[in-house]
């Protein structure tokens, strides 16, 4: 299995804290955030309990999804509600069948600053300029003056 292989792809996800992969035979791997480590120890083992694949736990403002992918388990902290929790479990389950190229990360050009080449557009047609927002508010409030009050 290559989940060990491709922790830095994992952990470089956006929205992703930690992450941990452990199996039987190396000890555990980990990224991001080092406080998160005994939790989630404690949660592969829950998972161990359980007997499923996959499980979800919510953990302050936080969620820690552990998943099973043949002999290495893999544990991983986003924030509730991140955008990512919709594409994780594909992503460990992609990531646990092909070792992916080592994560490259591109070097900054400094001074390598290009300039525009389209000029900037002019003010939108439908932006009212400072003549039509008073008309547009004198109208708005000539029409809440017109509206019947319900007593």
């Amino acid at each position: 299995m290559s989940l060990r292989a491709n922790i830095d792809h994992l952990a470089a996800a956006q929205g992703i804290v930690a992450v941990s992969v452990v199996n039987s035979d190396q000890p555990r791997s980990m990224r991001g955030d080092d406080r998160w480590g005994p939790i989630l120890d404690a949660s592969a083992g829950l998972l161990a309990t359980t007997g499923e694949q996959s499980i979800r736990l919510v953990v302050g403002k936080h969620t820690i999804v552990v998943q099973a992918e043949g002999e290495e388990t893999v544990a991983v902290v986003l924030p509730t509600g991140h955008a990512i929790a919709k594409s994780l479990r594909r992503m460990i389950r992609r990531m646990s069948r092909k070792v992916r190229p080592p994560l490259s990360r591109p070097e900054p050009q400094i001074g390598a600053h290009v300039a525009p080449t389209t000029p900037a557009a002019p003010a939108s047609p439908l932006s009212p300029s400072a003549s039509q927002s008073s008309t547009s508010m004198e109208v708005a409030a000539a029409s809440s003056e017109a509206q019947p009050t319900w007593g």
